[in-house]
């Protein structure tokens, strides 16, 4: 039996990518999606098996080596790491359904082929599922499926449609449908500024029968243990993770690829400087004005990934004692996570105007690094006005209201 991988290991793979993911990054954006050498490339270095559970194959590692490993994926091309990052993270939504459904996902003895990856469709401009016998019937378009034309499932979010239901918010419920199968379609509609290669497709599914096996109730993926109960995959699996409801961890499945975009920008823009003179024919590298530029803008990209790690870290303390988040806890964090987002914006573009007139042209690493970084941030947990103003609320013990969104309840408790 072969050793398994660890953390460092795993972060080292990744970065033996990097030159690869470069050379492909113009093709990636080009045809709108990634390669499907990059995603074999990454797939055998076991990189997609990082959050599986160890039950089936996969490393069960943390969240904190998935995201090291998604920045350094990002330093060769934003898009993939965007695509690897949004996919990988669903190994860990996946252990919450039941075994059943994970020996189908997970049990074919072929590590390589069980590395199984899931797009998602979390924004539904409609959709609904009705009980049916032995499942529900789904029908709805769901948008920004990133990484579409590379997965094998989709993992769609809906309503469910209970006739003489009582009044108020209907149960969510996740679906898995499988690509193969013909069960979903896929909408060509992802153009965009930045992160082109992402194929964040609209997804159609029309009147599909989904057995009762393959779908599992939203707040099953985010309930908090409590008093040392174990829920969800945590009855099954070893790691925290597998304890942390999905609310709590998935803001993190941001900002790694767009850290990995803002320190290639940071490289290239280095590696000009030794070079490049200004109009009083001095090197730039040898000018205070750019030593001070490249100095703030190194500065927030180390920031924004310590200040991510910082917080997964304490994710993972808190809920490897049992324990559950305060709400300003919660707070804290998802400020966190759009803090990053606006500061890492912040140093890709004093990146993109250091390089003058040279730095703007299409296909140039810089500028590419710029468009993605800037696309990545109107992700709705970068939203600095929404978990800005939520932190805000927390920290004068106001109640916190978000309708349709699962991160705090209705109103909470005005308690630090």
């Amino acid at each position: 039996m072969s050793r398994e991988p660890n953390a460092e290991e795993l972060i080292a793979r990744a970065r033996t990518l990097v030159p690869h993911l470069r050379e492909r990054a113009a093709q990636c954006e080009r045809e709108r999606r990634v390669p499907e050498e990059s995603i074999r490339e990454i797939r055998d270095a076991g990189l997609f098996r990082i959050l599986q559970p160890r039950a089936y194959g996969g490393y069960e590692q943390g969240l904190a080596t998935y995201a090291r490993v998604a920045t350094e994926l990002g330093c060769g091309c934003a898009s993939t790491a965007w695509v690897y990052e949004n996919n990988a993270m669903h190994q860990l939504i996946l252990a919450h359904f039941p075994a059943e459904t994970q020996k189908w996902l997970w049990g074919s003895g072929d590590p390589v082929r069980d590395a199984r990856i899931a797009s998602t469709g979390w924004s539904p401009r409609r959709a609904v599922a009705k009980p049916a016998d032995g499942g529900y019937v789904l029908d709805g378009h769901w948008e920004f499926a990133s990484g579409s034309f590379n997965c094998d499932l989709d993992l769609l979010l809906a309503p469910v449609e209970r006739p003489g239901a009582p009044p108020g918010p209907p149960e969510m419920r996740l679906f898995i449908l499988e690509r193969a199968a013909g069960e979903y379609e896929i909408v060509d509609t992802w153009h965009a500024m930045g992160l082109k290669g992402t194929a964040s497709n609209d997804i159609l599914v029309h009147e599909q029968f989904v057995p009762e096996h393959r779908t599992i109730a939203w707040a099953d993926v985010n309930r908090t243990p409590e008093n040392g109960v174990r829920v969800q995959g945590a009855g099954v699996h070893d790691s925290v993770w597998h304890r942390v409801p999905t609310w709590d961890w998935m803001g993190w499945t941001v900002a790694p690829a767009l850290i990995g975009a803002a320190r290639a920008a940071l490289e290239a823009t280095a590696e000009r400087l030794e070079t490049r003179t200004n109009l009083f024919r001095e090197k730039l590298g040898d000018t205070q004005a750019v030593q001070l530029r490249i100095a703030d803008a190194a500065a927030r990209i180390d920031a924004a990934e310590a200040l991510a790690l910082r917080d997964i870290e304490e994710t993972e303390r808190l809920y490897g004692a049992w324990q559950a988040p305060t709400v300003f806890q919660r707070a804290t964090w998802r400020r966190n996570q759009a803090f990053t987002a606006r500061i890492l914006l912040e140093a890709a573009s004093s990146l993109l105007y250091r390089g003058g007139a040279h730095g703007i042209k299409t296909g140039d690493a810089v500028e590419r690094a710029y468009r993605d970084v800037g696309a990545g941030v109107t992700h709705v947990g970068c939203d600095w006005d929404v978990w800005g103003r939520v932190y805000g609320l927390a920290l004068l013990g106001r109640d916190i209201a978000i309708p349709n969104f699962g991160f705090f309840p209705a109103a909470v408790v005005k308690q630090r």
